[in-house]
């Protein structure tokens, strides 16, 4: 083999190289690179630069904070607040920041009773009020001495501090709430804030089929009530329109269907009787004159709540127990002049007022039967003319008579027509919170 020739193959690769331009051009630029490579391996191995030094310096100045100011705005708003045990009226407004001193020696010089303006704890006092803290009106509800609901409201007019004495319109709207029974029916129904004479209705409505305490977990009450509402502002509950109950997976309805604008009782969805009621009504053959709810007084012109309904009859006309029970008052009074009140079981009481005279023999600790006489229609007491106010009460809270404790009669073809197409839109409402997967409490 000849050796020689392998020399001359690294001088013919070079020649070819250096004769070829592309590759000439590949060799310069390869050029800058492995100079960065040697520029990088020299900075690595020499000495590192000193890092410049960081001066600090504290500086304190005073910054002047723009100027905020509050555009108070002089509209007027009513603001609800609870009456807690011991409050005065000047207590809570002292609380909510207003001090008006004519107010106050309005308060102290008014026409009104010092028991009307005590306020009962749990109440609300409603307050007419602007950012100022100027007060413009306050009203609430609160007892007279006949145990009858009064809404006192004294009011600012055209510069003048007065208690109103004008009948006082009040508007009803539809309120809707549905509960799922987690503990008790008590507990759901306070946590819904259903009013106290609804909850009194609603146990009463279904009665004669079970106890709603009988309620239990998973249970669900769905209802449709009015609430009563006074310059926008609501102030007591109207009728309970529409209730259902699921209870151990079987539904209970009821609607109420007014017979007049006096009375009215509670139906199924075919419009048979939800309760019997009482065997007898106080006074026979008589129509009931005034119903159930806020009406203006006849004597005092405010609004009160009519806690009973009047019988218009003459005077003399026998009163006679619906039901059998103890009498547990017998005795005059100042509003309700002669009056006797009957207990027919722990719950139930019902009141007969403005009697002419007792039957012979009544006195408290009496027991009578049904249909018994127990005194004689008149006209004593707080009283424009001859007539029976008869009131139920449940558990101490005055629920409607004819819904509660009334006979309750059949509807005729016409009515049974007027009753289906009434609850449609109420039955459109129970099916919404029927179907609704919460718990739910609106005012529409």
């Amino acid at each position: 083999m000849d050796y020689r020739k392998l020399l001359h193959i690294p001088q013919k690769c070079f020649h070819k190289l250096m004769n070829h331009h592309l590759s000439l051009i590949g060799a310069a630029a390869s050029l800058p690179l492995f100079g960065m490579a040697t520029a990088f391996a020299v900075a690595q191995n020499g000495a590192q630069p000193a890092k410049p030094e960081v001066l600090q310096k504290e500086v304190t100045e005073q910054l002047t904070l723009p100027a905020f100011s509050f555009n108070e705005s002089a509209t007027r708003y009513w603001r609800d607040e609870a009456i807690q045990r011991g409050d005065t009226i000047a207590r809570v407004l002292n609380r909510l920041g207003i001090r008006d001193s004519e107010a106050n020696r309005f308060l102290h010089s008014s026409p009104l009773s010092k028991d009307l303006l005590k306020l009962k704890t749990g109440a609300t006092l409603s307050v007419q009020t602007n950012d100022l803290g100027e007060l413009f009106g306050l009203r609430f509800l609160n007892d007279d001495e006949n145990g009858e609901q009064v809404l006192v409201a004294i009011e600012k007019v055209n510069g003048e501090w007065q208690a109103s004495a004008d009948p006082i319109a009040t508007e009803a709207v539809q309120t809707v709430r549905s509960l799922l029974i987690t503990r008790s029916v008590g507990a759901a129904l306070a946590k819904a804030q259903v009013p106290r004479d609804i909850r009194a209705q609603l146990t009463e409505i279904f009665a004669d089929q079970f106890n709603i305490n009988s309620l239990g977990k998973g249970d669900r009450i769905n209802l449709v009530y009015e609430t009563l509402l006074y310059n926008g502002a609501p102030i007591a509950a109207g009728n309970l329109l529409a209730v259902e109950i699921l209870r151990s997976g079987k539904l209970h309805q009821a609607f109420y269907f007014a017979h007049d604008s006096e009375s009215g009782a509670y139906y199924d969805a075919q419009g048979k009787p939800i309760k019997q009621g009482f065997s007898h009504q106080p006074v026979a053959n008589a129509r009931i004159s005034s119903g159930f709810g806020f009406r203006k007084h006849p004597i005092l012109r405010s609004l009160r709540l009519h806690s009973g309904v009047d019988y218009a009859a003459a005077t003399g006309t026998p009163i006679i127990a619906p039901a059998d029970g103890t009498m547990v008052k017998v005795e005059r009074q100042n509003g309700y002049g002669n009056m006797v009140e009957i207990r027919h079981n722990q719950k139930m009481t019902t009141l007969y007022a403005h009697m002419s005279r007792f039957a012979p023999g009544a006195r408290s600790g009496k027991s009578v039967k049904a249909g018994e006489v127990i005194g004689y229609v008149g006209s004593t007491g707080r009283s424009t003319g001859p007539h029976l106010h008869f009131e139920v009460r449940i558990n101490g809270q005055a629920v409607d008579p004819a819904t509660n404790a009334l006979p309750t009669p059949g509807l005729s073809t016409t009515q049974l027509a007027e009753f289906k197409s009434g609850n449609q839109p109420l039955t459109a409402h129970l099916k919404l919170l029927r179907e609704l997967p919460t718990n739910i409490a609106l005012l529409d």
